[in-house]
């Protein structure tokens, strides 16, 4: 019998699938993940796209209260694994003295704002073969103030809106922004009436999505 239990060990640690994570469980992180070559992969039972070296990429919201599931599958052998999401504590940001027009948008640009809104979701809906995400970001402007972080609340002359998705970089106009990372761009305007921001100042806005999920672009640059 004890001859029999040690066959079956064997066996089944045989059959593990090997699954690695660079990046933390927690609310708003991005997450690169390396398992076999050829593996399936399912994120809360949504496929994701691997790479033929065995790489994917996921996100977690900035709310998310539920763990995340991985399901892996490789010619029939599946394996489940469970990851707690850990809750972050975010900042609240109140900015006043702004026109009433940032704030809450007149009727007459709704239907340029609706507009607008279907570019960038189209934009964010781009399912690619690149593995450019395995590449190291880079901070886009060095020696500047954060001035706006992931998350926070912001309460806009004194109403609670949306909170904030973006890390803002304080800059001068004109100021010089290298490419955090190799890449081909899918849409660049010139002025869109949310995306240009209610700013009370010049700076760049970076944003981190994986497809509809806003993420913290601070999770990939390691400036904290």
């Amino acid at each position: 019998m004890k001859k029999i239990l040690i066959l079956l060990f064997f066996f089944l640690s045989n059959n593990v699938l090997a699954v690695e994570f660079k990046g933390k469980f927690i609310q708003g992180h991005f997450i690169i993940g390396k398992t076999e070559s050829g593996t399936k992969v399912l994120i809360d039972k949504k496929e994701v796209r691997t790479s033929d070296d065995g790489y994917f990429v996921f996100g977690i919201g900035r709310d998310r209260k539920y763990d995340v599931v991985i399901t892996l599958n490789k010619d029939g052998n599946k394996q489940k694994i469970v990851k707690k999401v850990l809750k972050r504590k975010y900042n609240i940001q109140r900015i006043d003295g702004l026109p009433e027009e940032q704030v809450t948008p007149p009727e007459e640009v709704y239907v340029r704002i609706k507009k607008e809104n279907k570019l960038i979701g189209d934009a964010k809906a781009i399912d690619s073969n690149l593995t450019y995400f395995k590449n190291k970001f880079i901070v886009p402007i060095e020696n500047t103030i954060i001035s706006g972080v992931y998350g926070s609340r912001r309460i806009l002359n004194g109403e609670p809106k949306w909170p904030h998705y973006g890390l803002d970089f304080a800059a001068d106009e004109g100021t010089t922004i290298k490419a955090m990372l190799d890449g081909i761009v899918t849409l660049a305007e010139p002025d869109l009436y949310y995306t240009t921001g209610r700013a009370t100042g010049a700076h760049l806005d970076v944003r981190l999505n994986w497809f509809q999920t806003r993420l913290d672009p601070e999770t990939v640059l390691n400036i904290k």
